[in-house]
């Protein structure tokens, strides 16, 4: 059964489509949520009349698809739930900011299915005399021309931020191998993975172990026993880069490959 929210009686909301629209003339009306906006308006609504801590939205939303994102995220998400609500025709404001604490709904909700609240439309019958000689009338269909929505991912300014991520990372590079600049001051060491040596930006070992761990099962990264591995943790929301060398790069024959990703963000774009 794929669960829907009544909100207030007005508004409909389709997690598994990330759908939210009024209920009269729904879905013709609605609108498509980013990713982070829908799963933090499906943790409000299934704790209704809740406090949901900020240290829960953390953990739900992001960390659990390798990301870290401040609290100026997660307030600037909730600004975009009470826009895209208000956009809607909910008039009233649904959610309660706790300072400190984290965020309530207040709404009136009811959870069902589809059916329960939408009513498929009936055709009047049309009725034909058996006098009268009826002959098949072709019927033209016209398909709207759909536009691909760009995606930011592919847009230039994706490009250029990943580029610079790029030139950050070998000008690390370059200081550690060529100016001698003592790397371990900003990367704390991590520990053994698999006999490869890690060091991250973040100083918390156990969310740093965790985060390779899900790039590593992701993504192919090649540290073998003996190697090295450099972490750097992106807080902006725009990626993560991984420098792999088979030695210390200090070593002027040091092999090191640069690697960057970047997040989605459950965004189907």
């Amino acid at each position: 059964m794929k669960k829907v929210y009544l909100i207030n009686d007005t508004l409909l909301f389709e997690p598994d489509l990330r759908r939210l629209g009024p209920l009269e003339g729904y879905p013709y009306r609605a609108t498509t949520l980013h990713g982070p906006v829908s799963e933090c308006l499906l943790l409000l609504l299934e704790n209704n009349d809740q406090v949901v801590k900020q240290r829960t939205f953390f953990a739900s939303v992001w960390e659990k698809q390798g990301t870290i994102v401040s609290t100026n995220a997660l307030y600037q998400t909730i600004s975009q739930i009470r826009k895209v609500l208000k956009s809607a025709g909910m008039e009233e404001n649904i959610i309660k900011t706790l300072p400190k604490e984290g965020f309530k709904s207040i709404a009136q909700v009811r959870v069902g299915e589809l059916g329960e609240f939408v009513s498929p439309k009936k055709t009047a019958p049309v009725f034909v005399s058996s006098e009268e000689s009826v002959e098949p009338v072709p019927v033209s269909v016209i398909t709207p021309e759909v536009r691909p929505k760009r995606s930011f991912f592919h847009s230039p300014l994706a490009y250029g931020l990943a580029g610079l991520l790029f030139i950050i990372s070998c000008s690390v590079l370059y200081s550690v191998m060529k100016v001698g600049k003592p790397w371990l001051v900003d990367y704390q060491s991590v520990g053994q993975v698999n006999g490869c040596a890690l060091y991250s930006s973040w100083h918390e070992n156990e969310k740093s172990r965790e985060m390779f761990d899900s790039l590593s099962k992701r993504f192919a990264i090649q540290c073998k026993p003996g190697g090295t591995a450099w972490m750097t943790v992106n807080f902006a929301q725009q990626g993560n880069t991984v420098i792999v060398c088979d030695r210390q790069p200090q070593d002027i024959a040091a092999q090191c490959d640069s690697i960057i990703y970047r997040q989605h963000n459950h965004e189907d774009e």
